[in-house]
């Protein structure tokens, strides 16, 4: 699992979920999106919506309506969404054992609009596991999707 800061909060990332990890760039802005969905990215060839991990985490988003300026990497994700999250430092890559997480609000499979699985209490750390499947229906929450139509 890949470790990571983004915001005040520490986050794990497995590592199969992780495309890429790139440096910074700066997203092209999408209209009315929210505050939590900075723009849209090109990493590998690929276009990735950027998500603030830690304005959507951590529901910062009330607090400060203008994008962070610490962010320092992108980190591209395997999946259908097409995501990448900005996030401020990478942390080193540690492996767990199944017993090491503590289940958080969501285990089930069916509640896929919570971004983070559980948590793990690491040398007096708290880190949020993410669920990938969470991260684009929590970042959307509250507004209708676009679907193509044929």
């Amino acid at each position: 699992m890949q470790l990571v800061q983004a915001g005040q909060y520490q986050f794990g990332i497995f590592a199969d979920q992780i495309s890429a990890t790139v440096e910074w760039q700066e997203p092209a802005p999408l209209p009315n999106a929210p505050s939590s969905v900075l723009g849209v990215v090109s990493i590998q060839g690929r276009m990735l919506t950027v998500l603030d991990l830690a304005r959507l985490v951590g529901g910062e988003a009330a607090l400060d309506e203008t994008p962070p300026k610490s962010q320092r990497h992108l980190i591209a994700l395997r999946g259908d969404e097409q995501l990448a999250l900005a996030i401020e430092a990478l942390g080193e890559i540690v492996q767990l054992s199944g017993n090491e997480l503590v289940a958080d609000s969501i285990t089930k499979p069916e509640n896929v609009t919570t971004p983070v699985l559980g948590v793990w209490q690491a040398e007096g750390a708290e880190i949020k596991i993410l669920n990938p499947k969470g991260l684009f229906p929590a970042a959307i929450q509250g507004r209708e999707r676009r679907q193509r139509r044929f």
